[in-house]
């Protein structure tokens, strides 16, 4: 019988990994940082226009300054992604993703070993490890 069977894909940190993955960070940080900016031009633009309406103005700023203020968030969690991936130490493995696999299951095969967990070890790219018998919810 196939069944589906949960597996776990990590990546092992190397000196380029780590490099691209800063690069993806700063983008990501520059991304948002545009869409703040871009948020409080408009805003002021929005206000300029609308100089005589005070309720309208007051909707405005509230709309406004929530969406900057979620920005702000982000940028926040970028930067706290970014410290942590400069404590790591090369080497380290770091969960990327579960995927679900295919998996032939027949009578007679040992059901500890089926639920205990897989793992993909993936370095630079390339499946650098298979590993049967992790632990299930790592």
């Amino acid at each position: 019988m196939k069944v589906i069977k949960k597996v776990v894909v990590k990546q092992v940190l190397t000196e380029n990994r780590k490099h691209l993955m800063m690069e993806d960070y700063f983008k990501q940080k520059k991304q948002v940082v545009k869409e703040i900016k871009q948020l409080e031009f408009q805003l002021h633009k929005k206000l300029k226009a609308s100089k005589n309406n005070f309720e309208y103005q007051n909707a405005l700023k509230s709309s406004f300054n929530k969406e900057i203020k979620d920005r702000n968030d982000k940028v926040k969690i970028i930067d706290f992604q970014i410290q942590q991936l400069n404590e790591l130490v090369i080497g380290t493995e770091i969960k990327e993703q579960t995927i679900d696999t295919l998996y032939e299951l027949n009578v007679g095969d040992d059901w500890n070993s089926f639920t205990s967990g897989t793992e993909i070890i993936v370095k630079d790219g390339i499946v650098f490890e298979i590993r049967e018998g992790g632990h299930k919810n790592e």
